[in-house]
């Protein structure tokens, strides 16, 4: 992921609200590609490499569980924010237990749906840190540093990362 320019892909069949996403979060440095069809978002994600897939859940052509279905199942390449005007939070539940970052219900204010994908972004820097850190070697802890037993999954490490502000190596 290039920090300075994510791509997102904006899976959304309500042209108006993807167009409006589209321009504001173009006007943050977001690099924006749109699909109105869940087929239409699955035969992208076939050849192009998202950082971060922002999509309806219900829309023609597949809804947005397919599309979180389909992305990549690492977090430190891909994460799924979904949306939708017609779910409570029992969806909401659904939706993260099956993999996704966030979800988002309409309408939203466009101000927090940057910081949702703003937060998304850095989360993902500090997964892909930790990636590139390989963070379950086992190591000498420098003094002054806490160390913390293995986590479950890598990006509980990003999550105390981001909590912190200390990347925090695991023995």
């Amino acid at each position: 992921m290039n920090t300075e320019n994510p791509h997102l892909l904006i899976a959304e069949d309500d042209e108006a609200l993807s167009a409006i996403l589209d321009e504001y979060l173009s006007d943050y440095g977001y690099q924006i590609t749109c699909a109105s069809r869940g087929d239409e978002a699955l035969a992208l994600l076939k050849h192009t490499h998202f950082d971060i897939i922002l999509s309806d859940i219900v829309m023609p052509g597949g809804g947005g569980l397919s599309i979180l279905d389909a992305s990549c199942s690492d977090p430190a390449k891909t994460l799924v924010l979904l949306m939708t005007g017609y779910s409570g939070i029992e969806d909401a539940i659904h939706a993260v237990e099956r993999g996704a970052y966030d979800f988002v219900s309409k309408p939203f204010q466009l101000p927090e749906m940057k910081v949702r994908i703003d937060n998304a972004t850095r989360y993902q820097s500090l997964l892909r840190k930790c990636a590139h850190h390989d963070t379950y070697k086992n190591f000498e802890v420098p003094e002054g540093f806490v160390a913390y037993r293995a986590l479950d999954k890598p990006h509980n490490a990003a999550i105390q990362a981001y909590n912190t502000g200390k990347l925090v190596h695991h023995v």
